[in-house]
């Protein structure tokens, strides 16, 4: 093991063994959306069968969420089982590591997004409230919805990274080094995404001056005497949740369970977690809130309920395109849209608590005075205005975040209610490409 690999490891992170599709598989069917998105959409993953068109796909190895609610969990966790045999046995994937791949991610403009392709150590992450872990939740975990995401990655014998963590470098000096590295490195792949996602390149991190050029600045902000200068603490939070942390969690739950099972803690795979680590700052990555869609709720009880965080601070608006508009990018401001109107609100101060968080009480609220409201959650807002015009469900355009405020509120108060923020809308999310073996 290199010096730059053991120190690498020594801050959670593994230089993984990563499989890609060998040369002939059309990358552009092969890379699917993260599971966890369009989970109100059936449709969206219609296309994407139509697109993958029988080819191989990681359409086939994973579960998207939208038909978790179905009756045939069963069979489609086998299914998945079954193709990730098949495609392991026709030697469909080939190993090229040990590496890590330095990603260029296209989607907005001529700046792509960056991003770090590693396995990291679960023995250094909880996403407990209250943890001091090096790597940990920015959200709360809901236990309840782990369970069958457990099902899906224990005795699966593969892992494709959706999960995507952030690293808390206003100065860019990790990506900032592999840039100026890029130049040696080994391209990985080169494709176009399906239905709107960019494109993506790939690279190979994996000899001792490229694994230094990572090593090296990652160690400098993992330093305590940074780390009490940035939160005022000798917290030694490194990475935080960004992405998938449902995902991050159930893998968790695999590996402890295991590991009580008699597994070497030295040598099982199962230890690790394949993710995507990119800088908080990076000036391509946006910083989204999510949304909600409540059903079986009246709109005029919730604009009722929401005016407890807002006051007389509200306008009401005919047009919930207009309204949605006014409230994009503020930190303050959120919109309720339903069929036939909208009403845009001003979150009154308050020192205890973030506007998203006080939103996120009101519907908690009336969740538990009305078992017949659910909520669904929505990256972007084209699909909720479309569910909201259409009469299905009353929309919240939820309050945007300041990133700058997210390490030190994750230091000081913990994880942040679910669902606060995303990283880009959904078509900027990780698409699977890399897979490791686990079992």
């Amino acid at each position: 093991m290199s010096d730059a690999t053991e120190r690498l490891k020594n801050l959670g992170i593994l230089v993984p063994e990563i499989l890609l599709p060998r040369e002939g598989v059309d990358l552009s069917k092969w890379a699917v959306i993260a599971c966890d998105q369009h989970t109100s959409n059936p449709d969206y993953w219609r296309q994407v069968e139509q697109t993958t068109d029988d080819s191989p796909s990681t359409l086939n190895l994973v579960f998207p969420e939208v038909y978790l609610e179905g009756g045939d969990i069963d069979t489609r966790i086998s299914v998945i089982r079954e193709s990730m045999q098949r495609y392991l046995a026709d030697g469909l994937l080939e190993p090229h590591g040990p590496l890590a791949v330095f990603t260029e991610r296209f989607t907005r403009d001529e700046e792509p997004r960056r991003g770090l392709v590693v396995a990291i150590d679960l023995e250094r992450y909880d996403y407990a409230p209250g943890s001091t872990s090096l790597i940990r939740a920015t959200e709360e975990t809901i236990l309840s919805r782990l369970p069958v995401r457990e099902r899906i990655r224990s005795g699966a014998p593969l892992e494709l990274p959706h999960v995507m963590l952030l690293l808390d470098d206003p100065d860019d000096t990790v990506f900032g080094a592999l840039e100026a590295v890029r130049h040696t490195l080994r391209p990985l792949y080169n494709t176009d995404l399906m239905l709107g996602g960019g494109h993506i390149l790939g690279y190979a991190v994996e000899d001792e001056p490229a694994l230094e050029a990572m090593a090296a600045p990652l160690e400098a902000l993992a330093d305590p005497v940074q780390l009490a200068c940035r939160y005022g603490s000798d917290d030694e939070l490194l990475l935080a949740v960004g992405d998938g942390n449902h995902s991050l969690a159930s893998a968790k739950g695999v590996w402890e369970r295991e590991k009580a099972a008699g597994a070497d803690p030295e040598t099982h795979p199962g230890r690790y977690a394949l993710v995507e680590i990119v800088n908080l700052y990076d000036p391509a990555l946006t910083i989204e809130p999510i949304h909600r869609i409540l059903f079986g709720a009246d709109e005029t009880r919730v604009r009722t309920a929401l005016q407890n965080v807002a006051g007389e601070s509200w306008d009401e608006m005919g047009d919930s395109a207009a309204a949605i508009e006014r409230t994009r990018g503020a930190a303050d401001a959120f919109c309720v849209v339903h069929r036939g109107g909208a009403a845009v609100f001003t979150a009154a101060g308050d020192d205890t608590a973030l506007p998203q968080e006080r939103v996120e009480a009101v519907i908690e609220r009336l969740r538990q005075e009305d078992d017949r409201i659910t909520v669904d959650y929505i990256h972007g807002t084209a699909e909720l205005e479309r569910i909201a015009d259409e009469g299905g469900g009353v929309g919240i355009v939820m309050p945007g975040l300041e990133r700058e405020l997210l390490f030190p509120r994750v230091v000081t108060s913990g994880p942040l209610p679910r669902k606060m923020f995303s990283m880009g809308e959904s078509f900027e999310k990780r698409y699977y490409l890399e897979a490791r073996r686990i079992h």
